[in-house]
């Protein structure tokens, strides 16, 4: 009776031992055993990812790609922003400072082409495999580079008019974020398939292109300075020094751009003294002759004993209003 007990218990721990085995081994995928196998390596790029969720594990696995491609995983994101705004897409989280991470793997996977093959769990902990196709991303990124390098060539028939450098610096601002894209795919494109150095020639040119448009345009814009009713060159040296600070080139005589500004001044005097209502206009159009910034602001009445003193006060008034705010509607406009 004992020894059939004793012949049981051990038939149901060995049972319970290979269906255990069984079930463990049926959740380990081939490719962890035979990657080169089921992967090799002359068409695909691989990465093992583990995690306390498979969520982490897929994020270790594209933390591992970038590695690959030389390439950190917060850049990507930047890069698939502007991917998407180059496809004219609501990027939503472009102004998050956190980025939700299921959203990051799925971005992240489209900028890589990535794929992810069957996970596991072993030990608490999520096993998966990241892969890339190469020939299939190699084709990807082949036809991204070229969408771009259609807009880089269209922002250059603008920013390459160097007698416009207004709205060449406008272009080439918009232009070199995504040369900036552009260069990275090229870089991918070359990692994941071996092609000869001159497939994308044309288009590092546009790229190198993009980068010489914006400093010729900087270097350009040079602005002259002209300000009607100004009271003791108040208004034209605020204006001057905020603008020399923030990198501009000014000059008196000429300039390729004008900055008209306009101070109109009503007075008004009784026998509390002289008081002044003043508004200010600075109106730039560019190279074309069509509006590119405008500035406008009313001031209150201020005054003072004698014309000086009332003077003084008014102008003040309009210097600490442009300091306040003048250069960053001005670099908004300008760079944006």
């Amino acid at each position: 009776m004992l020894t059939s007990y004793v012949y049981k218990k051990w038939f149901l721990h060995l049972l319970f031992l290979f269906v255990s085995f069984s079930i463990f081994a049926a959740k380990i995928p081939e490719w962890y055993e035979h990657k080169a196998v089921v992967y090799p390596e002359e068409f695909y790029i691989t990465a093992i990812g583990e995690g306390n969720s498979k969520l982490e594990a897929e994020l270790a696995a594209l933390t591992n790609i970038s590695m690959y491609f030389n390439i950190k995983t917060d850049v990507v994101n930047v890069l698939e922003r502007t991917m998407m705004e180059l496809d004219g897409k609501n990027y939503s989280f472009s102004k998050q400072t956190n980025i939700d991470e299921s959203t990051r793997v799925n971005s992240s996977s489209e900028f890589f082409g990535v794929q992810f093959a069957d996970s596991f769990f072993v030990d608490g902990k999520y096993t998966i495999l990241a892969y890339i196709e190469r020939d299939l991303a190699f084709d990807v990124y082949v036809q991204r580079i070229k969408d771009a390098a259609a807009k880089l060539e269209a922002l250059l028939i603008i920013a390459e008019d160097y007698n416009n450098p207004i709205s060449g610096l406008e272009a080439a601002e918009e232009a070199v974020p995504i040369a900036n894209y552009v260069a990275e795919l090229m870089k991918m494109a070359r990692i994941v398939k071996k092609s000869t150095d001159t497939i994308f020639i044309s288009t590092e040119a546009l790229v190198q292109r993009s980068y010489i448009a914006k400093e010729i345009c900087k270097e350009s814009l040079v602005f002259q300075l002209i300000v009607e009713n100004d009271y003791e060159n108040m208004i034209y040296t605020t204006i001057s020094d905020l603008l020399e600070n923030e990198g501009y080139s000014l000059s008196s005589t000429n300039g390729t751009c004008t900055i008209p500004v306009l101070v109109s001044v009503e007075k008004e005097e009784s026998v509390a003294g002289i008081f002044l209502y003043c508004n200010l206009l600075v109106k730039i159009t560019d190279g074309t002759g069509n509006d590119f910034f405008s500035y406008s602001r009313s001031f209150p009445k201020k005054g003072g004993k004698t014309q000086r003193q009332a003077y003084n006060r008014a102008f003040q008034e309009i210097q600490a209003e442009l300091n306040a705010t003048f250069i960053e509607e001005f670099n908004a406009r300008l760079k944006r």
